[in-house]
């Protein structure tokens, strides 16, 4: 009996093996204008499909009993208590990040409408969202030229009339970090540099940039960090290094000051007066949001919810504490990691179920979530989330239309998401 139940289950597997293959095959013969179509019509999670489809099938489970659980799920555009409105729009001109092979890219929303859009090389672009075309292109995009040549774009960030952009410079194996501006205009960025970190790194991940006001003087915070999985340096802790850090830099200056330290890789930042919340990527688990304050420790490598990656013993390789070494504990933890991205500040316009909520966003899971904290930032009160199925990079407001733009980098899309 158990060899003929054998011989059956690999008659089914072979069945699914020839399906899938069946499908791919026509999918390579249709032609690249009926592929696009397809590929909108399948989405980006064909593989999760199919996969779910043979679990299902063949009933796992494990697979199974996640849906047990979720009864009151919502997907959009259903949300608890709201229904949204969500569309996306393909960008054609983006071009594919050569290490990550996602076309990533970052948002800033100029007027209205009107969003500068600027890939995972430096190249600006601006385009209007309320274009009725399905796609972005050559066509219905703006090309904004300039004098910079990076090596891949970390972040931009639009202040009062200038634009900034953290990125890497690459000569041979030595990566770099720097941050340049240039006074915006839709013809020509004329870009000098801001800061420059000479040392020599295998990899960075430094990413956010934010305005501030401290101690009376205007500049700007952002993070620095050169995370290698698995290989964590002490640099973080290190007084004399200014990874692992997030800086505050005056304008004018050329010297930035450690504002905190003990960080992995930042990957979220805002301010709002004199508060800082910050998104950080923990190791495997343990993805954080934090309130940064002057001078705290934060405690990586030392301190950490997550474990190492393959990490499969009984004793976690990180101290799971944070305050017994005197260090600050995060505000919330993500345990099970959600790749986190970005953090921003919903204005309250957008909905009267939705007062005093912050959006972030996830790479990994797909997904944004509406948080709210107590009115001290002390602790988490809630969090909701909204499943979209894609990495979503970064995140912005339009305020005026109500709008909130998604950077959704798994196939290069804008998402709109609207309270109508």
């Amino acid at each position: 009996m158990k060899k003929l139940n054998l011989f059956f289950n690999k008659k089914k597997y072979f069945k699914y093996l020839v399906l899938i293959l069946i499908f791919f095959f026509l999918y390579i013969l249709i032609g690249e204008k009926n592929r696009i179509k397809v590929d909108h019509w399948l989405d980006d999670n064909i593989f999760y499909r199919l996969n779910a489809a043979k679990r299902i099938i063949i009933y796992d489970k494990s697979f199974a009993d996640k849906f047990h659980n979720s009864y009151n799920q919502k997907y959009l555009p259903e949300t608890l208590f709201l229904n949204l409105k969500f569309e996306t729009k393909k960008i054609d001109f983006l071009i594919q990040n050569r290490e990550s092979f996602n076309y990533s890219f970052f948002i800033e929303v100029i007027e209205d409408e009107e969003i500068l859009v600027t890939d995972a090389y430096g190249n600006f672009s601006y385009i209007n969202i309320s274009d009725s075309s399905k796609n972005f292109n050559d066509k219905n995009r703006t090309i904004i030229k300039s004098n910079l040549k990076i090596h891949e774009t970390l972040d931009t960030f639009l202040h009062q009339d200038k634009i900034f952009i953290s990125y890497v410079k690459k000569k041979e194996d030595c990566k770099t970090f720097g941050i340049s501006y240039a006074s915006f205009n839709k013809d020509y960025l004329d870009f000098k540099s801001f800061f420059e970190n000479k040392d020599c790194k295998k990899r960075i991940n430094g990413r956010k940039i934010q305005d501030y006001n401290f101690k009376n003087k205007d500049g700007l915070l952002f993070s620095l960090s050169a995370t290698i999985m698995n290989e964590p340096t002490i640099e973080p802790q290190n007084e004399s290094s200014l990874f692992g850090k997030i800086l505050f830099q005056e304008f004018g200056s050329t010297k930035p000051i450690i504002f905190s330290k003990g960080h992995r890789v930042n990957q979220g930042l805002i301010t709002i007066n004199n508060l800082i919340l910050a998104t950080e990527h923990g190791p495997k688990g343990g993805d954080e949001i934090n309130k940064i304050e002057f001078l705290k420790n934060y405690g990586w490598p030392i301190s950490s919810y997550g474990v190492k990656y393959g990490d499969n013993v009984k004793k976690p390789f990180y101290k799971v504490s944070h305050d017994k070494f005197d260090f600050t504990e995060p505000l919330y933890v993500f345990m099970t990691a959600i790749g986190i991205t970005e953090i921003i500040k919903l204005p309250n316009n957008f909905s009267d179920y939705w007062q005093n909520n912050f959006i972030v966003s996830s790479l990994n899971r797909g997904s944004i979530y509406r948080i709210k904290f107590d009115k001290n930032f002390k602790k988490l009160l809630f969090k909701e989330e909204i499943f979209i199925g894609k990495r979503i990079r970064d995140v912005k407001y339009i305020p005026k239309r109500k709008k909130i733009i998604l950077a959704l980098e798994t196939r290069g899309e804008i998402g709109i998401l609207s309270n109508e």
